[in-house]
């Protein structure tokens, strides 16, 4: 028995000296590293993101702290001797509690207000009752998850309130309730070609401009070799080495955060180019639409505004599609000019050719073709190339092509295709969607269809590419959505980029100028006309091939008329309406504010029959109306002053001229044909709180003007350009 004791001693001995040796000497190695990774660790500190500016130097995303709102709520009750609860009139006493009861609950109402008014979809109710219920808890939780992704501002405001200091926590088992999240400050202005963060099973990136300039957006990371302490406590391995320099020292790659850029988009014509194309989509339908403005001499895009409808029947910037860029499309009318132009350049026909315009009673060019129905009926048979383009005539393109290209259609089509940027233009908008554009002439009436625009798919980027051409003597410049890099205080400028040098002479682009200027002044884009800086374009309507009520309904063109500055785009898919009606109006109103804010445009004195006409604000600010005069360079004058002065002024159209307008007293302003700035301001000084709807000038108010004033009582203002 002994011996097998001393046995099973020798060999557990022996077991535990190889294993001794095993550990420090064979596995020393694996093991060293294995307590070193413990011991230390590589964290990385993420880059910060660059920042997405407007061409008028506002901010349309930049990334944002956030916290996730998290309430120690903790309270212990007093217990006696034995362990139980102290109980005194039926009441558990406390005996420490992290919140101070009578401020906790004094401004519990006022945090559910804060967090309603950021989460809207959240009731005032629904926080209330949450904090609450868990509050009067005998054991509250230590770490209540209110809310997630709280703006900074908001959560900073919730713990510096009165009785919430405390409770409020700053840091969670996970580690800081603080991140970064990318936020555009004007909502979902501009969204689509801004950029949105997509992720799916294959990829994960951003959209628009934040994921084509992705590379100069993100910065570099930086990378820390931190040193483990306790308790979760890490701290840099260059702040240990400071007390303990044999460490071996370990390169860290130090954070850059990203560079910013200027984009071309301005946020005042984004906002009007967006607006009036929600609102001509609310009135006549469709379900995807686009609005585009351009540069002309640049190729910048001002303003680039894609809406589809969602199942609801909502409308809103789609992350998946962006209509304006990668939409394909049978353009129709809208491509007449370009056939035209192709036949131009070819110098096979001349300005004053004449050709039908409406079409016969028989099958006129082939067999297979059958007869072409223009639709609009004119009186008039034949006319020149500037009416068939007024018109809108298929028949007349028809005609064109067969007499001048039926034997050679190869040359028709290469003859667009050199002046049409059919192929990926590669724009510096990132897209999720892409495809080219194709030419179809496998028959006779693909052939036709060409010279109106039915066998060739484009996007509404490459059409209004190619009509900034026309409006620029003929060069063709690439569309820019970035104006700038900036890194710190060095600027790198994005300058524009010439996609074709001549797509035709300077010749044929102002006789092409001069046609679509006709469009608009006789033809059918008639209807947008007017006399003060002049419009040239083309009016577009496509039908479906099945259910022929469906149309895409488009305008493309330009503006001033004399000396084109800016090209502009309008597109609405599958509605039941014209473009004359669904898209020419929205281009009208683009235009508007454009010339509008232009302020080498509207300094300009206008002239209307002989009487020069000034920009009139029938009632604001004098003060106001005094710098926007000066700004516009026109002269200001305000004449039969009352004493003291009220600083509003009113324009008298008899007299032609403003005069000082006598503040009421007691009784509600008239505010019709202010802005809403000044309405606002003039309202508030009388105590009244105001709510409006649409946008331009006040045209209708309740309670009406001149009724009894009530004290914080609400004005609706209702607002029309």
């Amino acid at each position: 028995m002994l011996v097998l004791w001393l046995l099973l001693v020798v060999v557990g001995g022996g077991a535990m000296l190889w294993s001794t040796i095993k550990t420090q000497v064979v596995d020393g190695d694996m093991w060293r590293e294995k307590a070193k990774a413990r011991e230390f660790t590589e964290r990385i500190e993420p880059a910060r993101r660059g920042t997405i500016f407007s061409s008028d130097g506002k901010v349309l995303a930049t990334t944002v702290p956030v916290c996730d709102l998290c309430l120690d709520l903790g309270r212990w009750p007093k217990k006696d001797s034995k362990g139980a609860p102290v109980v005194k009139n039926g009441v558990v006493e406390m005996e420490s509690c992290i919140t101070n009861d009578s401020a906790f609950l004094a401004n519990l109402v006022h945090v559910c207000k804060i967090l309603h008014e950021q989460f809207p979809h959240k009731s005032v109710a629904y926080y209330h009752d949450r904090i609450l219920n868990e509050y009067k808890k005998q054991r509250p939780v230590r770490c209540l998850y209110v809310e997630h992704r709280v703006p900074y501002s908001q959560w900073s405001a919730i713990r510096n309130m009165k009785g919430w200091e405390r409770c409020v926590v700053t840091k969670t088992a996970d580690g800081s309730v603080t991140s970064y999240v990318r936020a555009h400050i004007y909502g979902n202005l501009g969204e689509n070609t801004i950029g949105l963060h997509f992720k799916t099973p294959k990829q994960e990136g951003y959209t628009g401009l934040e994921g084509y300039y992705d590379t100069v957006l993100r910065g570099q990371d930086g990378i820390y070799k931190c040193r483990r302490l306790t308790r979760g406590i890490w701290l840099p391995e260059e702040e240990v080495e400071e007390y303990i320099p044999d460490l071996d020292s370990t390169l860290m790659q130090r954070r850059v955060d990203g560079k910013s850029i200027i984009s071309t988009l301005d946020t005042r014509y984004q906002d009007i180019a967006e607006s009036a194309l929600r609102k001509s989509m609310n009135q006549y339908g469709g379900q995807r639409g686009c609005a585009i403005l351009m540069e002309v001499s640049t190729g910048y895009v001002l303003a680039c505004s894609s809406l589809t409808r969602d199942t609801s029947g909502r409308l809103s910037e789609n992350l998946w599609s962006n209509v304006a860029v990668s939409d394909h499309y049978e353009p129709g009318s809208t491509f007449k000019t370009v056939a035209m132009t192709a036949m131009l350049n070819d110098k096979k026909i001349a300005l004053d050719t004449t050709k039908r315009v409406r079409a016969g009673g028989k099958k006129r060019f082939s067999s297979t073709s059958g007869e072409i129905n223009d639709g609009h009926g004119y009186a008039t048979d034949t006319t020149n190339l500037a009416g068939v383009l007024a018109k809108s005539s298929n028949v007349g393109m028809c005609e064109l092509a067969w007499e001048y290209y039926r034997t050679r259609r190869e040359d028709l089509k290469k003859g667009i295709q050199s002046i049409f940027p059919f192929g990926k233009m590669h724009p510096d908008v990132e897209v999720l969607e892409t495809n080219t554009g194709i030419v179809n002439l496998n028959s006779d009436r693909d052939f036709l269809n060409l010279s109106y625009g039915y066998s060739a798919t484009v996007t509404p980027l490459q059409l209004i590419t190619f009509y900034n051409g026309i409006a620029n003597g003929g060069r063709m410049m690439k569309p820019l959505f970035c104006r700038e890099v900036l890194d710190g205080r060095r600027r790198s400028e994005i300058k524009p980029v010439v996609l074709n040098e001549h797509i035709c002479s300077e010749e044929t682009a102002k006789q092409m100028r001069e046609m679509l200027v006709g469009v608009v002044e006789n033809g059918t884009g008639n209807n947008i006309y007017n006399t003060i800086y002049g419009i040239g374009g083309k009016t577009g309507t496509t039908q479906g091939i099945v259910d022929k009520s469906i149309k895409n309904s488009s305008f493309v063109g330009f503006f001033p008329a004399d000396n084109p500055r800016y090209t502009c785009l309008v597109l609405v898919e599958r509605t039941s309406i014209a473009g004359r009606q669904a898209a020419a109006p929205v281009f009208k109103q683009i235009a508007d504010c454009v010339v509008a804010f232009d302020s080498e445009l509207g300094s300009v004195r206008l002239q209307d029959s002989g009487r020069v006409v000034h920009p009139v604000i029938a009632k604001g600010n004098e003060n106001q109306l005094t710098k926007a005069y000066q700004l516009l360079g026109l002269p200001f004058s305000v004449i039969d002053t009352l004493q003291p002065p009220t600083g509003w002024a009113v324009f008298d159209n008899e007299q032609d001229c403003y005069k000082h307008y006598a503040m009421p007293r007691g009784i509600v302003p008239n505010c019709y044909g202010m802005t809403i700035r000044d309405a606002m301001k003039l309202l508030r000084e009388m105590g009244l709180k105001v709510r409006f709807t649409g946008q331009g000038k006040v045209v209708n108010q309740n309670p009406k003007a001149r009724t009894q004033i009530v004290k914080g009582s609400t004005v609706m203002l209702e607002l029309k350009p």
